[in-house]
């Protein structure tokens, strides 16, 4: 393999036709990021002395904990950022030191929010008197993932390869949370806290159980959405067994979704008119252009499993109260397009489809084909609001003939 720090005029020559991007800057953020692993030792050093001492991380003084935090969260930062790198040299060894824009944007969104984690986590050594939680809400979120379809292989391979590191840390601060000692009444959360470590692993199993040698869209994308929940729920994981006080007001997050095969196009369960809203659906089932472009939207969505997975991701803030459905003043409930969404309304901070909503705004889902045949992308994801009652009605369209 070539040196991902010289590439030479060959390789970015391929690069360029291929649309490729120089992975110089990714490489220096690579190499100043990898005090996260100092970080890390260090973190786990002064666990090790707590438990010596007899002290739990309940009774530890916040610093301990911010720095535990900090430092978790700049090592799965740091190591998700190398193993996206390095999968792409490997499966793309002509263009080594170069990357897909889309993987570009991924792996610095990550080593880009290490150098926080970093700055933190040292903060926290020197400071006893220091207090992550003044600052940030926690646990924090792992950035959102970058938008791609189909999920490049090589991304797969870097996902699998995170899981190993990730899990091991995980376990490790689980046992070490109850060697220390639980208090009094804080079995029950400590409890609910190995629950969520065993659903991110049970994930990542059900993940590599479902690889097949023959490439199937379906099954890749079930893969995927395993793994990512896998990662987004350690990673929360390790900061609430870093601060086990942040269990008192945790909620659980939500599955991003991992459709069953039956529930997608063709199988026994599918429901093609899942994603239309409720109070209105008789009457979008009674009318013949309505069923027509219902039909056309599943015919022409290149990835129904992705779709599914964003109704689930709704479902679940509904049910969670984070978001709620809700009528317009004029009593509208859904939106005027194809497949017709329930409106909802935010209730709690949330993040859907890679974007920020606060409280009270409104959106609905979109699953548009408008145009589809004659070349343009399918268009999934949200619409935000403010809404307001109309008589347009908007159909599927993919030939772009309406």
């Amino acid at each position: 393999m070539g040196d991902p720090l010289r590439p030479n005029l060959l390789t970015k020559m391929r690069a360029s036709l291929a649309g490729e991007r120089d992975a110089v800057i990714l490489e220096a953020l690579r190499g100043a990021g990898r005090m996260a692993y100092d970080e890390l030792l260090a973190a786990e050093k002064a666990r090790d002395e707590l438990a010596a001492a007899g002290v739990n991380l309940w009774d530890a003084p916040p610093a301990v904990g911010s720095q535990l935090v900090a430092a978790w969260n700049a090592f799965v930062l740091q190591t998700l950022g190398q193993q996206f790198l390095d999968a792409d040299y490997s499966a793309n060894p002509r263009t080594v030191g170069c990357v897909p824009a889309v993987t570009f944007d991924q792996v610095s969104t990550w080593f880009s929010a290490v150098e926080g984690w970093i700055s933190r986590g040292r903060q926290a050594r020197v400071n006893p008197d220091y207090d992550i939680t003044a600052e940030l809400a926690l646990p924090a979120a792992l950035p959102a993932w970058a938008e791609v379809e189909p999920c490049p292989p090589e991304h797969l391979a870097a996902l699998l390869a995170a899981v190993p590191p990730v899990r091991e840390h995980v376990d490790v601060a689980l046992y070490s949370l109850e060697r220390a000692g639980v208090p009094a009444g804080r079995q029950p959360a400590v409890n609910r806290l190995k629950q969520l470590a065993a659903e991110a692993a049970a994930a990542a199993d059900y993940a590599v159980g479902l690889r097949s040698v023959r490439y199937n869209a379906v099954l890749h994308e079930l893969v995927e959405n395993n793994l990512k929940q896998a990662l987004e729920l350690w990673f929360h994981a390790g900061q609430l067994a870093a601060m086990p006080r942040l269990l008192d007001d945790y909620r659980p997050i939500r599955p991003s979704g991992r459709p069953d095969p039956a529930s997608l196009p063709g199988g026994a369960r599918f429901d093609p008119w899942c994603l239309t809203d409720r109070l209105t659906l008789k009457r979008w089932q009674k009318d013949r252009k309505a069923k027509q472009a219902i039909a056309e939207l599943w015919q022409y969505d290149p990835d129904p499993a992705a779709t599914l997975a964003l109704k689930a991701q709704i479902d679940a803030l509904v049910t969670a109260g984070d978001i709620a459905v809700f009528r317009t003043r004029d009593g509208s409930s859904c939106y005027y397009e194809c497949p017709w969404s329930p409106l909802y309304e935010v209730r709690r901070p949330v993040r859907i489809a890679g974007r920020d909503l606060r409280v009270l705004q409104q959106f609905a889902l979109r699953a548009a084909a408008d145009e589809v045949a004659q070349g343009k992308p399918f268009q999934r994801g949200i619409v935000v609001g403010p809404f307001q009652t109309t008589d347009e009605v908007e159909y599927c369209d993919p030939d772009g003939l309406h």
